[in-house]
């Protein structure tokens, strides 16, 4: 390594870069900083003296690490899904899969079970790793229970006799499946364009 790459500022600045791109493959994300060492070693070589004001223009020049980063993955977005991290994608799911059974919780139930909806619909929309196709699928099976919970209970309670909480309990159970088989297709995917990436 060069003394030019040995510089904090120019340090921080890759290792800001490195962090930012851990969504690529390994090898576009070795070719990425590779150009970046060169860029600036190449740009340092040529100036009269390496200080703080010389790194700093030619690191200005290259944009923030931040711009460097969104570059970097609208790129690769341009081929197909970026995947997110295993927690964020699990954050999601759970979301999703716990949002009608929270509705029986007494009384701040419905209220959590509508705000875990919501959550997972912004998270899943907002998501780079999955594709529209499927993020409205997802979210067809997701509100499917709206409909399919009073259809349910008006079925279950025509053959109990009433509408008696265990044919409410029993619809909201028997919708359960929707959102899980949302988790499940999404959860797959997720894993199909990790295992594409490596």
């Amino acid at each position: 390594m060069s003394d030019t790459l040995a510089h904090p500022l120019v340090q921080a600045y890759l290792s800001s870069v490195g962090q930012g791109v851990v969504a690529l493959p390994d090898v576009r994300r070795q070719e990425l900083l590779a150009d970046l060492r060169e860029h600036i070693e190449v740009a340092l070589a040529d100036a009269d003296t390496v200080d703080e004001g010389s790194v700093r223009r030619v690191l200005d020049q290259l944009g923030t690490p931040g711009e460097v980063v969104a570059a970097a993955l609208a790129e690769e977005a341009g081929s197909g899904p970026v995947p997110e991290s295993g927690r964020r994608t699990a954050v999601t799911l759970c979301l999703i899969v716990v949002a009608l059974p929270a509705s029986l919780i007494p009384v701040i139930g419905p209220f959590f079970a509508l705000a875990a909806m919501i959550a997972a619909l912004v998270r899943l929309w907002k998501s780079p790793q999955w594709v529209r196709r499927e993020k409205r699928q997802a979210t067809l099976l997701m509100l499917s229970p709206v409909i399919a919970v009073p259809v349910l209970a008006v079925v279950f309670s025509v053959a109990s006799g009433g509408l008696t909480p265990v044919a409410l309990m029993a619809a909201l159970l028997a919708a359960v499946p929707l959102p899980v088989a949302a988790a499940v297709r999404l959860h797959r995917s997720a894993a199909r364009v990790r295992q594409q990436l490596r």
